[in-house]
């Protein structure tokens, strides 16, 4: 892309950041209309899938949703780049020597690590390379202009630290390194840290680095905040941005008053990275002007605002060579009609993510209920001493739970007082004769992926 498309793509994002709601629904129209058009002509895969859609229909519901295992099954036919063939992208992804290079010195690819089922590779084209950057900036950088922020920037030297499972063309890591091969100062103002390193060794080398911007993996980022307030820690960044799992209110309320800094949540997926940004009053703004987000139950049906989905939808309006069109991303996201207090039109969801499953229990009267695992978890992490866990259930009416505590922190009296919390809670939704069990083992996390699950089943078939 040359440099006057990157900045009318720039200038458009920028001056949509303050439209109406109207203005962003003209932006999104025109652009799904063109995209819809554009990917029955140049993609043979979705083609042959809207063969029944009536020509230039915009209306999504006519179209039927995707799923991965689907797109990665027909990739070929999905791509429109006909360059590009499933084969030569795997060979690709499985040369680690590649990451952070541009597949046939053109593409970034990024591969997800398929801790919810099968792995993906997503090729990405310029435009949406650019929309990436642009759409976080936007709601960022404003934030960032006062003289305390501006002065902890220059003071840590512009260090970005990233917090990224490595290893693979995931991406975080990958785009990461592909910023630092394509940017005069990336090669010392851009470093990779492992969540799976100790936390100990991870504090020493942020202590050595210290960041100016602290981004990853919402779970590390609270572990770093506990380990600054023990005295092990001492970073002063300017900004943290959580991401890649669902963070509580606590939780940020703690980067917040921890790091005494501006703390922004991320909300994206491989597939399209900045779904939605947090703003200065705390709620997340999907930014519908380049993605189409669509709540749905388990039927692919709309669910109304203010009602927790249980999948997404999303229709990517930037990426034409690996084209997403209702594209089934898996979370549990809540979308509202309000308007928020910011003053911005881009409407607000909520996020329950992936972060673990969503719990089916029977209340006393024989009613099913869903259990989010976001609220489960929120009642264990509220509960004093906690500092972070894991919530599996293991037969119909167990849940059996990993907890980590406070230093000096007396382990029994935690577990009385997380025991009693879950029960009031399953007795507030009718929920009565679940036992609750603690685990010997310490929460962990994913061995491929390097992310925290909170909650999710282990039952027998």
């Amino acid at each position: 892309m040359n440099p006057i498309e990157r900045g009318k793509i720039t200038l458009d994002a920028w001056q949509a950041r303050r439209a109406t709601r109207a203005e962003i629904a003209a932006r999104q129209q025109r652009r799904l209309a063109a995209m819809l058009s554009f990917v029955r002509r140049q993609s043979r895969f979705y083609k042959r899938h809207y063969a029944d859609v009536p020509e230039g229909s915009t209306d999504l519901t006519q179209y039927p949703p995707v799923t991965k295992p689907t797109l990665m099954e027909h990739f070929d036919d999905v791509v429109t780049d006909t360059a590009i063939t499933k084969a030569g992208v795997d060979a690709f992804v499985a040369d680690e020597t590649k990451i952070g290079e541009r597949f046939l010195n053109e593409y970034p690819v990024w591969t997800t690590s398929g801790t919810t089922g099968e792995p993906g590779v997503f090729v990405q084209d310029e435009t949406a390379w650019t929309i990436s950057d642009v759409l976080g900036d936007r709601w960022i950088v404003p934030a960032m202009a006062n003289r305390s922020s501006l002065a902890r920037l220059f003071t840590q030297n512009l260090h970005v630290a990233l917090v990224a499972v490595s290893g693979g063309h995931f991406a975080g890591a990958a785009g990461l390194e592909l910023m630092r091969r394509e940017s005069v100062l990336g090669e010392r103002r851009l470093r990779l840290f492992s969540p799976t390193s100790p936390l100990d060794d991870l504090a020493a080398e942020m202590n050595q680095y210290q960041p100016a911007i602290l981004e990853g993996y919402s779970t590390v980022l609270v572990e770093l905040a506990q380990a600054q307030q023990d005295g092990r820690l001492d970073i002063k960044p300017a900004l943290v941005l959580p991401t890649a799992e669902p963070i509580s209110e606590s939780q940020k309320r703690l980067l917040r008053d921890t790091f005494d800094c501006v703390v922004r949540e991320l909300y994206g997926a491989t597939e399209f990275v900045p779904i939605a940004v947090e703003c200065d009053h705390g709620n997340l703004h999907a930014n519908t002007d380049w993605v189409v987000v669509e709540p749905v139950d388990e039927e692919y049906q709309p669910v109304e605002p203010g009602t927790p989905s249980d999948t997404v939808l999303i229709t990517s309006l930037s990426n034409r060579v690996q084209p997403l069109v209702r594209y089934d991303l898996g979370d549990s996201i809540t979308m509202y009609e309000e308007q928020c207090p910011c003053g911005s039109a881009f409407p607000i969801v909520e996020v329950s993510g992936r972060q673990g499953d969503v719990l089916q229990f029977e209340t006393d009267e024989g009613e099913e209920v869903p259990i989010f695992p976001l609220a489960l978890a929120t009642v264990v992490e509220d509960v004093p001493g906690v500092r972070r866990v894991q919530i599996i259930r293991t037969a119909a009416t167990t849940l059996q739970v990993r907890f980590d505590v406070a230093p000096e922190t007396a382990r029994e009296a935690v577990w009385k007082h997380i025991k009693r919390e879950l029960q009031s809670f399953f007795g507030n939704h009718g929920i009565t004769g679940t036992t609750i069990e603690a685990a010997s083992e310490p929460p962990q996390r994913e061995e491929r992926s390097g992310k925290f699950r909170y909650v999710w089943a282990e039952l027998e078939e």
